[in-house]
């Protein structure tokens, strides 16, 4: 989830040249409905979302939170990025989104070859504790 355009699609762009498949949602509720339709390896967020011009700070909170705390989303990684930690009273922002659930945390703006490794990296050990788990 993304709210800035120009940053949403380069990464998404950047993304799908590495080849992965990628859907773009602008809010957190669009996000959450995309999550229970379909199934996805990783979520990146955004952590503050503006909707209708607004700054909507716990969108990626929010949304982090919901993926933690609902059964069978529980264990999908999460990324969160933020462009806030540069502003007074934002700089623990990536922290606090850390200590709810996202796995790691990127200010943007965003280095690809650091994403997509923190990407390889958890998803890895999705599969190892997917192979792991009992049938």
């Amino acid at each position: 989830m993304e709210d800035e355009f120009t940053v949403s699609y380069s990464l998404m762009a950047d993304l799908r040249k590495a080849g992965h498949q990628v859907q773009a949602k602008a809010s957190a509720s669009q996000a959450i409905i995309e999550l229970r339709e379909v199934s996805y390896d990783v979520l990146i967020t955004d952590i503050i979302v503006k909707e209708q011009g607004r700054a909507i700070p716990d969108g990626g909170i929010g949304l982090i939170s919901w993926v933690r705390h609902h059964h069978g989303f529980s264990r999908m990684p999460i990324i969160a990025i933020s462009g806030t930690t540069r502003y007074p009273g934002m700089e623990t922002i990536l922290s606090t989104a850390k200590n709810i659930g996202a796995d790691i945390g990127f200010e943007k703006p965003v280095v690809l070859s650091e994403i997509l490794k923190a990407i390889d990296c958890l998803t890895a050990e999705n599969r190892s504790e997917d192979a792991r788990a009992p049938d």
